[in-house]
């Protein structure tokens, strides 16, 4: 069950089960950046013998990737989520350059002349294209259809100033949480919900997002 409520920064996305709020219609990118490493972009250069554009170098050494909470860009006619962004280092192993590389997959994108930024929750690629006649350029690949892919935006600044996240708000308690469902006509759910919500409150409100700046 979901609700919506208004206030001076615009409309909110309130869901009953989480309780989190998100604010609809911001034209900005937020991330909840990696661990930064000094010299993340050249570590990554050296590591796969190839030379990323300045804008993309920029990014990865101020943010090094990071989670890309209720992010998404225009594809065509419709809007496509972005989950989050690959990063060097010690790093979530789903936004992981390492973790790609181990698994065998970075390596054959490279030799494609593509170098995988950041995914969907379908598993397509957003790419950074390495080739010559096309550098810098981004693409989607699609991991399930022999090798498709579109052409998304002309450089990574572009695809950057595409993106569009919801601010995470306030983060309802437990007792708000409680109060709402028994409201509401789930009195019966709490017992089963309690562990859930306790949880996401713990995950949600670790969480610091910031504008990405380039």
């Amino acid at each position: 069950m979901k609700m919506l409520s208004k206030n001076f920064k615009g409309i909110y996305l309130v869901s009953l089960h989480s309780g989190k709020y998100f604010i609809i219609g911001e034209n900005k990118m937020l991330i909840s950046k990696n661990k930064v490493i000094q010299n993340a972009s050249k570590i990554l250069e050296e590591d796969l013998k190839i030379k990323l554009p300045e804008d993309y170098s920029k990014f990865l050494d101020k943010y090094n990737g990071g989670r890309t909470y209720k992010s998404k860009v225009k594809v065509g006619r419709k809007w496509d989520d972005v989950c989050g962004f690959n990063g060097v280092g010690e790093v979530n192993e789903n936004y992981s350059f390492e973790s790609m590389k181990s698994m065998g997959v970075l390596d054959d994108y490279i030799e494609r002349g593509f170098l995988p930024l950041s995914h969907n929750m379908l598993g397509d690629y957003y790419c950074l294209s390495l080739k010559t006649d096309d550098y810098g350029s981004i693409y989607l690949l699609y991991h399930d259809l022999l090798g498709k892919k579109k052409k998304l935006f002309s450089s990574f600044t572009e695809f950057i100033n595409n993106i569009k996240s919801e601010e995470i708000g306030h983060i309802k308690t437990m007792e708000e949480r409680e109060k709402m469902a028994i409201e509401n006509g789930f009195g019966d759910e709490v017992e089963m919900l309690r562990p859930i919500w306790k949880e996401e409150i713990e995950y949600f409100s670790k969480i610091v997002q910031e504008e990405v700046i380039l």
